[in-house]
């Protein structure tokens, strides 16, 4: 049976990266990834920081964590953790091996609740802004187009223009519903910003989804296209199979 650290020395091997990159990458010290590797508990830290050793390797080499954790805990199963055993002396089993940081595109993200009301603020602006502009177009009286139903395609003759030339007028009622989704098992980078905010720009996986109101345009960039599925107002977009896909989409197409 394959062990957790087989598992990631075997996707590190295939990705082509070496344990320096990985140190890189997590500021996880060699020493203690050669040990998750090797699978030499003992000289590792607490099961609490092993697991988040895992995650962070589960995270640089964008793989799923959760069957990783799964299979330490297997590994584990028959194992006790025996203070001061593998050279290390006992009063520091209460002390982590690693300073906890947070990686370091993540220092300065902002909390999605804040993401969330900064969203609403702007769908309510852009309410209030549409609102303004029909009642002052309709109070003017400036308005010589053809009623337009909100969703719908209207038709009328250019002024001035011969052969009953037409122009097409397209309306949205409330911009579309976004919605971006991580198959099962996988793992992809997805970054989607819309009406000028951040939606999410980090590594979404096994399962995850997310989903926006969209009242102008959304940018959507995917890391890799065949683990993710985009949808807008629950019809499938089509996304291209090059790594780092982006996809443009506005509310008035």
């Amino acid at each position: 049976m394959t062990t957790v650290g087989e598992t990631l020395a075997a996707e590190r091997r295939r990705q082509g990266k070496t344990i320096a990159d990985v140190v890189e990458g997590t500021k996880i010290r060699s020493r203690l990834l050669d040990a998750l590797e090797q699978g030499d508990f003992n000289v590792l830290p607490s099961p609490a920081y092993v697991k988040g050793y895992i995650q962070s390797y589960a995270r640089y080499l964008e793989i799923p964590c959760a069957p990783l954790l799964e299979q330490y805990k297997k590994d584990t199963a028959d194992q006790v953790h025996i203070p001061g055993q593998g050279g290390r002396p006992s009063y520091l089993d209460g002390i982590p091996a690693e300073a906890v940081v947070p990686r370091k595109e993540r220092a300065h993200e902002i909390p999605q609740r804040v993401w969330i009301i900064a969203a609403a603020v702007g769908v309510l602006i852009v309410l209030i802004a549409c609102v303004v502009i029909y009642v002052s177009g309709n109070s003017t009286g400036a308005n010589t187009n053809p009623t337009a139903t909100p969703g719908a395609e209207t038709t009328g003759t250019s002024p001035g223009a011969s052969g009953g030339a037409t122009t097409t007028v397209v309306t949205t009622a409330g911009g579309f519903k976004l919605r971006v989704s991580v198959r099962a098992g996988l793992a992809s980078f997805v970054k989607v910003t819309y009406d000028g905010l951040t939606g999410v720009n980090g590594t979404m996986q096994d399962g995850q989804s997310k989903e926006w109101l969209v009242t102008q345009q959304a940018e959507i960039t995917v890391g890799k296209p065949d683990a993710v599925v985009v949808t807008r107002d629950g019809q499938p977009v089509t996304i291209p199979s090059t790594t780092n896909a982006k996809v443009v989409l506005s509310a008035s197409e």
